[in-house]
């Protein structure tokens, strides 16, 4: 093929080929429910610390063979400062399209995923701030079947929040570890 794009493309098309995949849900509805840990790559200035939090995230995900998709919620602390009493929460509601890349044995599989979201980034404190951002990014992670209804997630993404106009846009790191329930 000439053109990269339509190689990517083929690839793609050729991984959402429905198959058994063990590690991921047998059922083709399941909820996730994970923690994160979050790792901005921002500085917010010398008042506002910026450091690794964490967060949490809930989703529920409808499977096709190898690939799944998930519609969810994800907050997770960004930033805060002890001096001037803040803490900025992101609360992001999103669609998580997946597809299993490599299948390693009966109970791993290695997965591509990309996520979709909108949301605000919320200071509660007073004065009360809401920033509305769009959030976009990709990652990767490993299914573990530990029982025909329950799987293991760890995985990571880097993800973009953003907030339009001169608030510019925010990169976070993130690492997830969860667990998914076959629900039926």
């Amino acid at each position: 093929m000439r053109h990269p794009l339509c190689a990517a493309a083929l690839v793609l098309a050729l991984s959402m080929v429905p198959g058994d995949v063990d590690a991921q849900s047998r059922q083709p509805w399941s909820l996730q429910l994970s923690g994160e840990w979050v790792i901005p790559a921002k500085s917010y200035g010398d008042i506002l610390q910026r450091g690794s939090s964490l967060g949490w995230e809930g989703q529920i995900r409808r499977t096709i063979g190898r690939f799944s998709v998930g519609a969810g919620f994800q907050q997770s602390i960004v930033f805060h400062s002890d001096a001037a009493n803040l803490t900025g929460t992101l609360d992001v509601g999103f669609l998580e399209p997946r597809v299993v890349l490599a299948v390693i044995g009966e109970h791993l599989a290695l997965y591509g995923a990309a996520r979709l979201g909108y949301g605000a980034l919320l200071i509660r404190e007073t004065p009360r701030i809401t920033q509305h951002s769009v959030t976009y990014g990709g990652g990767a992670g490993l299914l573990v079947a530990l029982a025909p209804r329950l799987t293991l997630d760890a995985g990571g993404q880097y993800f973009l929040a953003d907030f339009g106009g001169n608030q510019g846009t925010a990169g976070y790191g993130l690492a997830r570890l969860g667990l998914a329930i076959g629900l039926f």
